[in-house]
């Protein structure tokens, strides 16, 4: 088939650069109604096999729901108690040209988890400035849970953020 038969069906894709210039343009646009936290949990695994599906369901389905509990009251609303809480990616493999521990590479999932304004003080402790000690405590509650590493993120500073979490992987 010639090539300019199939020029009215190609596909143009944006690049890596730009999807995550998109998604922090889109973070940041939605500063007024949420603040924006960077999630870390650091899963305890025996296995060397990455398993992400797991680790990721397990991070939706059990972390995620922690947080939503206490963020929201009313079971009916936890759905809505996260604003948006699909970006999350798992990793293994990936090692930081930084870190000069030893090989060890745990299974862990990197999120950006924005918080409604008027619920933050139920998520993060301002006098501590840390997570709620109540809600660390259920999330150390799931016994594959080794390690969470909760932080705000500045406003102008989601670009790092959304680079760092995607990094090496494809989107």
């Amino acid at each position: 088939m010639k090539p300019e038969y199939l020029e009215p069906f190609k596909r143009i894709y944006p690049t890596k650069s730009e999807l995550l210039t998109a998604w922090s343009d889109w973070f940041e646009s939605k500063s007024d109604e949420w603040d924006l936290f960077t999630l870390t949990v650091v899963f305890k695994a025996g296995g060397k096999v990455p398993r992400p599906d797991r680790w990721e369901s397990e991070f939706k389905n059990r972390v995620l729901l922690k947080v939503r509990r206490a963020l929201e009251r009313n079971k009916k609303n936890y759905e809505f108690a996260i604003p948006f809480d699909d970006f999350c990616y798992y990793e293994f493999d990936e090692a930081s040209i930084f870190r000069v521990s030893g090989s060890r590479k745990p299974h862990h999932v990197h999120a950006l988890i924005p918080i409604r304004k008027s619920s933050v003080y139920r998520f993060w402790s301002i006098d501590d400035d840390d997570l709620q000690s109540r809600l660390r405590k259920d999330i150390y509650s799931i016994e594959s849970v080794g390690s969470i590493l909760v932080e705000p993120i500045e406003e102008g500073s989601a670009r790092n953020w959304v680079s760092y979490c995607c990094k090496a992987k494809r989107l």
